[in-house]
């Protein structure tokens, strides 16, 4: 490949990675709108429990179309179970029950935090980051530019209904120990801890959906 195909082929690429980023951004952004209006009308647990049933079947899907087979060993699933709490469960439960009484946007900004726990576990249980400025700098330059985008008024109600913003917070700390957690999976293909995790997240959240929340009634 001549040099200026190669130059072209990782300015594509470049372009394929940002309006990857840009989607997710987009699709991460909106998930707090989606929760703030379906918890207007479904209770918090019911709602989650139908969130992680309905993406764990589609990616069962996706995987049984790429001919893919979810791994069987206990101690897997296990790890599924655990980045369940993590990644899923518990997060998705506190980000919609706070979301009840808190604006959408305060609660993507207090969510946008994991980073920062992510970083944070890593020096305290792996010591295999290094306490570098830079990168302190960097998550804060992010939690920034997502007030800047969201707006500065959000943090208007910053300070209100503690408990539950206590709960968005949490649930940042859960999704940055899913991301340090997420190392024990390294060899798998990335849509197994997914969709496992999600397959295991509707089962723990299914039951008590229909004890606390009792959707029929």
């Amino acid at each position: 490949m001549t040099a200026p195909a190669a130059s072209a082929t990782a300015r594509s690429g470049h372009l394929t990675d940002l309006a990857s980023l840009l989607l997710l951004a987009t699709l991460w952004g909106g998930s707090y709108s989606f929760i703030k209006l379906g918890v207007e009308t479904i209770p918090p647990l019911t709602l989650i429990a139908a969130r992680t049933l309905l993406a764990g079947a589609i990616l069962i899907v996706v995987i049984r179309w790429r001919g893919l087979v979810l791994p069987r060993d206990p101690v897997i699933w296990r790890r599924f179970l655990i980045q369940a709490c993590l990644n899923s469960a518990v997060p998705f439960t506190l980000i919609a029950w706070a979301e009840t009484s808190v604006d959408a946007g305060l609660a993507a900004i207090l969510n946008a935090g994991s980073p920062i726990f992510a970083f944070l576990l890593s020096l305290l249980f792996f010591r295999t980051e290094a306490a570098a400025g830079r990168k302190l700098f960097g998550v804060a330059a992010g939690m920034l530019g997502v007030c800047l985008i969201i707006g500065m008024e959000a943090l208007s109600g910053f300070g209100r209904e503690l408990w539950a913003q206590l709960a968005l917070v949490a649930a940042a700390a859960c999704y940055g120990g899913a991301a340090l957690f997420g190392r024990n999976f390294k060899g798998l293909d990335p849509i197994m801890p997914a969709a496992g995790s999600l397959i295991c997240g509707a089962v723990i959240l299914i039951p008590f959906s229909l004890i606390i929340d009792r959707p029929w009634t």
